[in-house]
């Protein structure tokens, strides 16, 4: 009877589809992984382990990445045990629903995101290099695209207003 019962476990575990991560990135979250998930909640969606290091003495504010080859350069920020933000910096993959992704020019995230989008100086980089923003929800819930010195989006960030916070969580 152990045979039968670990046998029948085996196949369906076999049979369960492996997700295809395949998902838009819109600023409430990621397919199932939600804005303001916790970190075991976000990993169970995931189907993958997290690992990271906290960026602060007291842990509030942690950046984890999944350990999986396939959502390599994919970040998950948690400040006080919530997801606040999720960074794609090298994936063309994932994608916005408005179709923007790493790689895409900063005339197409304008082209896609029209009047709406805010534009300020990037910190490190002389113009053309930009951060561009998209707020849902004016500081609550948006979408910010980071653009390199040839004018091409490196970064995009979904979440509430930790999407603006430049160096992890600084």
């Amino acid at each position: 009877m152990k045979f039968l019962i670990a046998g029948l476990a085996v196949l369906l575990t076999a049979a369960a589809p492996a997700p295809t991560y395949d998902w838009k990135l819109v600023p409430a979250g990621w397919g199932p992984v939600r804005i303001g998930m916790t970190r075991e909640q976000v990993a169970t969606a995931l189907k993958v382990e997290l690992a990271g290091d906290a960026f602060d003495n007291y842990g509030s504010c942690i950046e984890l990445f999944p350990q999986s080859e396939e959502l390599r350069g994919t970040f998950f920020m948690f400040l006080d045990g919530k997801l606040s933000r999720i960074s794609v910096v090298d994936s063309g993959k994932i994608a916005t629903p408005r179709g923007i992704h790493v790689g895409s020019t900063a005339d197409e995230v304008r082209a896609a995101y029209g009047e709406r989008l805010q534009a300020e100086p990037h910190h490190y980089l002389d113009l053309p290099a930009e951060y561009l923003t998209y707020w849902l929800k004016p500081a609550k819930s948006g979408v910010r695209f980071e653009t390199d010195a040839e004018g091409k989006v490196q970064r995009v960030h979904v979440g509430n207003d930790s999407i603006q916070l430049v160096e992890g969580c600084a």
